[in-house]
């Protein structure tokens, strides 16, 4: 756990793809195979009588909440230019460790910092919950069982007089041996609604800088760790190099603040890619909130987002990528990663038809964007771009 924040770091790796990785011994990849892995299930766990534990969760639309016994009661006071938000906790006996999910409304500038104040001591969760990723978000912290030596308070102080938070859920998680594969985190979290989250955003310190990966005929490769605002007026160009002959690939991103059932249209060196899919989340994630009026919902988190790219549509060298929003719309994207299949040389590359021949309506020039408003996209080459938002580490 951090105590303080920790400084943003800016990260620069060669975006060039061709570095592919050779394993040395052919049997090394299967022992990596069987490498084992700590998970963090979000199952509820049993205290020490074997009685289940059960959650918590706060909403700022609910006027009357019921708390289990280990948690409660929760109070809210405004300053003048700093707003505090408490809860009580009371840990029950066991080893399970506390996973705190905070769904929240990120303002344009200040902070919003997350405390444990136990017996005879305050340790800072997280320094700065907001990743300036959209107008709701959410984070969730684990809480390690060494920290949670007896009763204390759960503290968000964040900037400004009115409050940020908007629903936030604690689950008490036991840990879980799994195997993993070989490139894959050191350990992660998944939620009841599905989702996986890594280690290093537990703990509420910043991100880890992503890297390249690679293996015999495949490379995976860094584009931008982001993150990049992309909206209707304001399109994104990636610029990645690829030596050698790519076969098919594959676009992975995380994007956060695209409203439900929405996609953003992807073009690869002009040609529109069709196979999209944007993650959904079991409803019972607490990122999701309904508007005021009516069944609309927004979601609060970052996404998974991936796209299948043909054979034929990479060529050899320069290549681009463009991301546009429909009007009205935006998303924030991060972890942008392209794989890449390499095929045997020996074998003749087929070339999958043009789609669409016209390339999309953003240029590098003094050209227009789907109205014909004037824009000019960001550039974004490789990783040399990225921002530091975030707080990427780099060890």
């Amino acid at each position: 756990m951090s105590k303080g924040k920790v400084p943003q770091q800016e990260s620069r790796l060669p975006a060039k793809l061709g570095v592919v990785k050779k394993w040395g011994n052919p049997l090394a990849g299967l022992v990596w195979a069987f490498c084992l892995l700590w998970i963090f299930g979000l199952e509820k766990s049993e205290g020490a009588s074997g009685h289940t534990i059960l959650p918590a969760s706060w909403d700022v639309k609910d006027n009357a909440p019921v708390f289990p016994s280990w948690f409660g009661p929760v109070s809210a006071q405004a300053g003048l230019n700093l707003y505090t938000w408490r809860a009580q906790v009371r840990p029950p006996e066991g080893e399970a460790r506390l996973a705190v999910t905070l769904v929240f409304r990120e303002p344009s500038d200040g902070f919003a910092r997350v405390i444990w104040q136990g017996p005879g001591q305050a340790v800072t969760l997280c320094g700065n919950l907001y990743e300036r990723a959209a107008a709701l978000h959410q984070r969730t912290l684990l809480l390690d069982r060494e920290s949670l030596s007896g009763p204390g308070q759960i503290i968000v102080e964040s900037t400004g007089s009115e409050a940020v938070l908007e629903r936030v859920e604690l689950v008490w998680v036991e840990p879980l041996v799994l195997m993993t594969g070989e490139g894959s985190a050191g350990a992660c979290y998944l939620t009841s609604s599905g989702k996986v989250l890594s280690a290093d955003e537990l703990r509420g310190d910043g991100r880890r800088s992503p890297v390249d990966q690679g293996q015999e005929g495949l490379i995976d490769a860094v584009l931008d760790p982001g993150p990049v605002r992309i909206d209707s007026m304001s399109p994104v160009r990636f610029l990645s190099s690829v030596a050698g002959q790519p076969g098919y690939a594959r676009l992975e991103a995380q994007v956060a603040g695209l409203a439900p059932g929405k996609e953003p249209g992807i073009f690869v060196n002009g040609k529109t890619l069709e196979s999209l899919s944007v993650e959904v989340p079991g409803l019972g994630d607490p990122g999701y909130r309904k508007e005021a009026e009516g069944y609309d919902v927004r979601y609060g988190g970052w996404r998974k987002l991936v796209a299948y790219v043909p054979t034929g549509v990479l060529r050899p060298g320069e290549n681009q990528v463009d991301f546009q929003m429909a009007d009205g719309s935006g998303m924030t994207l991060r972890n942008l990663r392209l794989q890449v299949v390499f095929p045997i040389p020996e074998r003749p590359l087929p070339v999958t038809p043009a789609q669409n021949p016209a390339p999309p309506s953003v240029f590098m020039g003094g050209t227009s964007v789907g109205n014909g408003t004037p824009a000019r996209p960001q550039l974004r080459t490789g990783l040399s771009s990225g921002t530091g938002s975030v707080g990427l580490r780099t060890e």
